[in-house]
């Protein structure tokens, strides 16, 4: 088995079997069009993830369940592991049942990616992962950056598979959402562990 180094980002294209020969070395990557990106966590992507998940788990909707993180098929095969993702809990089913590799993008109500500066990851997030996840059917996707004032952009899926954002809140600025989950923040509680909203 090849050492993860040789899998660099400039080395590819890869496979879904390249992805999965990795060696387990405590690390994890996403595959984004034939390429390998290594995720990069750290305690404060960490922590916000989980400060995300007690503000959205009460609101998940009957038939959804809340996972963090979870193997997601895009349609050109790119496997991408959301932060956070609300799946359709009958899909999660089958594909446990079936011993899939993964769920598919229309197995999901949100994806929830939260950006840590200097990860080298802010254009698969913005860019990449904006137009994909649109392709693969996703309805919702949310993005919080860990920048200095913190920022949540959330966009919704519109005719033609494309993204729309549709709010955006900063600092303190106090979310209110409805859809897909009705649930009331701002990023600033959210990046400091200080939930009060």
């Amino acid at each position: 088995m090849r050492p993860a180094r040789e899998y660099g980002p400039d080395r590819g294209p890869n496979t879904v079997a390249d992805l999965d020969a990795l060696p387990d070395e405590g690390k994890q990557y996403e595959l984004a069009h034939g390429w390998l990106i290594q995720m990069s966590p750290s305690v404060q992507h960490d922590e916000t993830v989980e400060d995300l998940r007690e503000i959205l788990a009460p609101a998940v909707p009957a038939g959804f369940s809340l996972r963090s993180p979870y193997d997601v098929r895009m349609p050109d095969g790119s496997i991408y592991k959301p932060d956070l993702a609300v799946i359709d809990t009958e899909a999660i089913r089958t594909a446990r049942r079936e011993d899939r590799r993964a769920v598919s993008g229309d197995d999901l109500l949100l994806a929830v990616e939260v950006q840590r500066p200097g990860s080298g990851s802010r254009n698969t997030v913005h860019i990449t992962k904006v137009n994909d996840y649109a392709r693969a059917g996703i309805p919702h996707y949310w993005i919080l950056d860990l920048d200095d004032v913190p920022v949540l952009s959330v966009y919704a899926l519109r005719e033609g598979r494309v993204y729309e954002r549709i709010h955006r809140a900063t600092g303190d600025e106090v979310a209110e959402l409805t859809e897909p989950l009705a649930v009331r923040f701002s990023p600033a509680s959210v990046v400091t562990g200080s939930l009060d909203g």
